[in-house]
């Protein structure tokens, strides 16, 4: 899987899954440097940019909590109300593109 995965801010190639973060621009998943995301992003939570990364445990920990929520969602509430579950979609939906778009495209660094 020789896919090149370009940095959204400094335009390089990022090479294995430690220079990978991920994050979402107006629900778009980009790709960013460990050290371009750490510089310039982290911290500027805005409309456009969410500040917190797809990928790695934080990512991977929220997309736990949502699956497991929404099914919870899903097998216990009241029929009425079972729509709300489609909420939860959205960032178990960014989490998959992020994978799929980056993340295997990339060799582990162990």
């Amino acid at each position: 899987m020789s896919k090149s995965i370009i940095c959204n801010r400094c335009h390089g190639e990022i090479h294995v899954q430690d220079e990978l973060v991920t994050s979402t621009i107006v629900f778009e998943v980009v790709a960013f440097h460990d050290d371009c995301y750490t510089k310039d992003l982290k911290g500027a939570k805005t409309i456009v940019l969410d500040n917190k990364p797809l990928n790695g445990f934080s990512g991977n920990a929220t997309f736990i909590i949502f699956v497991v929520a929404a099914l919870l969602w899903v097998l216990f509430a009241d029929e009425s109300i079972k729509w709300v579950a489609l909420f939860a979609l959205l960032p178990i939906g960014l989490r998959l593109v992020s994978y799929f778009r980056y993340e295997r495209h990339l060799k582990n660094n162990t």
